[in-house]
């Protein structure tokens, strides 16, 4: 009962915050449009596995069109973070050389790390595949039709449970209307992008479409010794898809695929300094050694700044790598998927999304950025998923009761191999995986009477993981380190997590005035548990970690307001966060470990606004605040306090933009776009650690283009800035006590392009 009171008064405070809201923004109501031409266009998601309004969906949740990535500027899917308030996706390389891998944190939950032995907090879906790794997250857009940005728990909705979020980005579908899209952009660093897609009928009811993108960009960090710059951008895609639907036989079947190749030169990472104060470090080890075992400090003093047999000084800097070892990264993905969908009626859907994934991937980083062997790593990694999803999505009582009912499966297996050599121990890390996932999950909604529906959702997810490290010593440093060659790091036998968890939603919804709905949503969420891959020294067991969960609490209201031209969103939460998996430091092992660091109290708001007062104005804003503090730590966790903060989350977002189109009638049209975002200060370090040296405090953007149409809305030219102050803000961080250097990257900074397009 007191379990059941406590959740009550926690939704009744949210409520309580959502009415306010709503109440501040309700007078907006009995304004009137004096502009014929005002209004906004209607925003229609899938985030319920039904084609909805926006603002009849009540969730918080982010919608962009083609239409708004275009005139943002938007071609990367992380850079939607600047304009979705609580939204964090980074690129980041955490352990390893990977240049593209997704960090991705809503509300303050997420991961950084792509290893295969734990899971992503925030799930990607395109058209509806779900992508098991983060590694290749982040990606070029090239025939996007919609983003949506899904925050809280999702697990009664789609094929994988998510607990912290969902992106669901759907591409353009094949349909009966012939469509050709190609545009050209080169800017900065002898940045081109080359994009284009044709879509349309191959004869009645079979459809086709064709794109493809190739993306390449100069490097921004200096690394002489490897002589290449970091940083750069070298991928191409191509993607397909086959379309039947005879019409009016009920039937859709597509047959989707594609392959992307992303190689780089590695990230764009750098060494800025040392920790002194660490004597227990391979730095200070190394630095000893150079001094002929005399004096730890004798490679800091001015004297020996040249000395090359030391790490201090001559390493540090913000625009140049010093490393002599290979670095880089180089991916391959591709996928193929079969949907069937087949109305059994009118009012009943029934669907099947069968997929099939693989990812082949090397990169290696000579991460003391020196040419010192001190901390280099290299990865063999291979994943290759296979899902299926079954749904049945319908409605009956004359629209008063819709429902999904859902079956999803999904079996992951491969390998990431990881040789390390870390000044006193050359070996190999990593291991092989095989999993296995299956859930069945339901959701029904019913207009109890006019305008209150509630709704309710259930899931059952059983999680079975194996992981077989294949870890052992190959040489070591002596007399520093005797470990005999062939040491087991860990067991050589396969360890098993496996959990069995019920996640419930409930929901209810009250659309007051077909332009006011106010909502309150009670939700579940939780991530399987996993191991820690890297290990050394050697462990008698492989450590593990327990599943993590979030309760969510979540009240809202959604408006629209004058006549259509004023969209004004808003909601605010409240989690309990349990079991939180971190990536933390520990001064008994060589590098980071994941543990279950304790509990969690995560609360906030969003508030999401457009407008579009008409004579081609439009006006776009947004405010997130995630208030995270941990609450209780587990007993054995080092590094953090009670006063730490979440790494990678900023307490504060906030994006504003606005546009004006000119008609220049038979010149066509021009319309300048001005943005703006904002992100309060956060630390960096993917280790979980607080350091000061990793801080990265608050900074806005600005980014500016003006575009040209001709009439007919064909052809189109644009000239832009982004970063237009040259904000060169922390990306990513990384400090481990165990080697005692820091190691950054930091944004390219300002860029100028300019892009030509056509379509029909």
């Amino acid at each position: 009962m007191s379990r059941s009171s406590s959740r009550l008064r926690k939704l009744s405070v949210l409520l309580a915050s959502g009415a306010g809201l709503a109440a501040l923004a309700t007078p907006a109501m009995a304004q009137e449009a004096s502009e014929p031409s005002a209004g906004l266009e209607v925003i229609t998601v899938t985030a319920r596995k039904q084609v909805e309004d926006l603002q009849s969906t009540p969730i918080s949740i982010t919608a962009f069109s083609a239409e708004r990535l275009e005139a943002h500027g938007i071609t990367q899917i992380n850079k939607v973070q600047d304009f979705t308030p609580n939204l964090t996706f980074a690129n980041v390389p955490s352990n390893s050389g990977i240049a593209s891998n997704a960090a991705v944190y809503i509300r303050g939950i997420g991961q950084s790390d792509f290893a295969p032995t734990t899971e992503p907090g925030v799930g990607i879906y395109i058209d509806g595949v779900y992508l098991g790794r983060t590694a290749g997250g982040v990606f070029d857009l090239i025939d996007v039709a919609s983003v949506e940005v899904l925050r809280g728990p999702q697990g009664t909705l789609f094929g994988r449970n998510t607990i912290g979020g969902a992106i669901n980005i759907t591409t353009v579908q094949p349909d009966d209307t012939l469509r050709v899209k190609a545009d050209i952009k080169y800017g900065t660093d002898d940045l081109v992008n080359v994009r284009g897609m044709i879509s349309g009928p191959l004869t009645e009811g079979l459809y086709a479409k064709v794109s493809a993108g190739l993306f390449s960009q100069d490097g921004f960090v200096d690394a002489p010794a490897l002589g290449k710059t970091l940083g750069n951008k070298d991928s191409k895609m191509i993607r397909g898809a086959l379309r039947f639907a005879p019409e009016g036989s009920g039937l859709d079947i597509t047959l989707a695929a594609d392959y992307t190749r992303d190689k780089s030169n590695g990230a764009p990472v750098v060494v800025t300094g040392i920790d002194p104060d660490e004597m227990g470090s391979f730095v200070t080890l190394n630095n000893l050694i150079a001094s002929g075992m005399t004096s730890p400090g004798y490679c800091l003093s001015p004297e020996q700044a040249a000395n090359t047999a030391c790490f201090n000084e001559r390493l540090y800097s913000r625009d140049t790598n010093y490393a002599t070892r290979d670095t880089f990264s180089d991916l391959e993905l591709w996928s193929t998927s079969l949907t069937v969908a087949y109305d059994l009626s009118d009012d009943i859907q029934v669907k099947s999304i069968t997929a099939l994934r693989r990812i082949n991937g090397s990169f290696a980083q000579d991460r003391d950025g020196s040419n010192l062997d001190i901390n280099y790593v290299y990865d063999d990694f291979k994943q290759k998923q296979f899902s299926q999803e079954l749904q049945l999505v319908g409605n009956s009582l004359d629209g008063r009761l819709d429902w999904v009912a859902g079956f999803y499966y999904f079996t992951e297996s491969g390998r990431d191999i990881n040789p390390i050599d870390f000044l006193v121990v050359y070996a190999q890390s990593g291991g092989y995986y095989d999993y296995k996932n299956w859930a069945g999950f339901a959701q029904v909604g019913y207009e109890l009477v006019d305008g209150l529906t509630l709704t309710g959702g259930l899931r059952y997810t059983d999680d079975q993981k194996s992981f077989l490290p294949d870890q052992y010593v190959i040489d070591t440093l002596e007399p520093f380190l005797s470990l005999p060659a062939g040491t087991r790091l860990a067991p050589y036998e396969w360890a098993d997590n496996n959990v069995q968890k019920w996640t419930p939603m409930v929901n209810l919804s009250w659309q007051a005035t077909p332009d006011f709905m106010v909502y309150a949503t009670y939700s579940e969420g939780f991530k399987g548990g996993g191991y820690t891959q890297r290990v050394f020294p050697p462990e008698p067991s492989l450590p593990s970690f327990r599943p993590e969960s979030v309760s969510s609490y979540e009240a809202g209201f959604k408006l629209m307001a004058m006549n259509n031209m004023l969209r004004l969103n808003g909601a605010a939460f409240y989690a309990d966060y349990t079991d939180m998996q971190l990536l933390v430091a520990d001064a008994t092992r060589v590098g980071p470990f994941f543990t279950n660091a304790g509990k969690a109290r995560i609360q906030g708001f969003e508030l999401e606004t457009n407008f579009a007062p008409g004579n081609g104005i439009r006006l776009n804003a947004s405010l997130g605040m995630t208030d995270a503090d941990y609450k209780e730590l587990n007993e054995g966790v080092q590094g953090l306090t009670l006063d730490s903060k979440f790494v990678y989350v900023s307490k504060w977002t906030a994006s504003a933009s606005g546009e004006k189109e000119f008609d220049l009638d038979s010149a066509g049209t021009v319309t300048p776009h001005l943005d703006w975002s904002y992100r309060s200060g956060f630390f960096t370090n993917a280790n979980g650690i607080n350091n000061p040296e990793l801080y990265q405090p608050g900074y806005s953007v600005f980014n500016a283009n003006v575009r040209w149409r001709d009439a007919g809305e064909n052809l189109s030219f644009t000239v832009g800035v982004d970063n237009l102050g040259n904000k060169k803000f922390r990306t990513f961080g990384d400090y481990q006590p165990s080697f005692g250097f820091f190691m950054q990257a930091f944004d390219r900074g300002r860029q100028y392009y300019a892009k030509i397009g056509y379509n029909f």
